[in-house]
């Protein structure tokens, strides 16, 4: 009568426990962890820009790359966005990553033209002048 009670607990307790390492797994694995809105007003927001731009680095939203607009006269920055399980969000800069995923080179591309056109009218002008 002794040895069933002690096995019927030890079973529920493997049971439970199997349960939730499934569950936990399941949230950490394939649980989107944040939308796109969501990670979006959030770097914008620690970033101190005016909007972001993100694209999704993997299935469960773990990773973004964002391309922040900053305020007039600024570049815009690339961020590099870790989200944990738990929701809380981690940016580091991610450099020149955001030229070279698709979804975002639009954001850097038209920039550089437009500095790169005013960098050679500039250069013709000086060359003018300098004549």
């Amino acid at each position: 009568m002794r040895r069933t009670r002690v096995a019927a607990i030890v079973a529920l307790v493997v049971g439970i426990t199997a349960i939730v390492a499934i569950a936990g797994w399941w949230y950490v694995k394939d649980h989107v962890r944040i939308s796109q809105a969501s990670v979006e007003t959030t770097v914008a927001s620690r970033s101190g820009g005016t909007a972001a731009v993100c694209d999704r680095m993997d299935k469960n939203a773990a990773h973004w790359l964002c391309a922040v607009n900053l305020p007039a006269g600024q570049p815009e920055e690339c961020m590099k966005v870790h989200v944990r399980p738990w929701g809380s969000v981690d940016m580091i800069n991610g450099y020149l990553k955001c030229e070279q995923d698709p979804a975002l080179a639009a954001q850097f591309a038209v920039k550089k033209t437009v500095a790169k056109k005013k960098h050679q009218a500039k250069k013709k002008h000086q060359k003018k002048t300098s004549a």
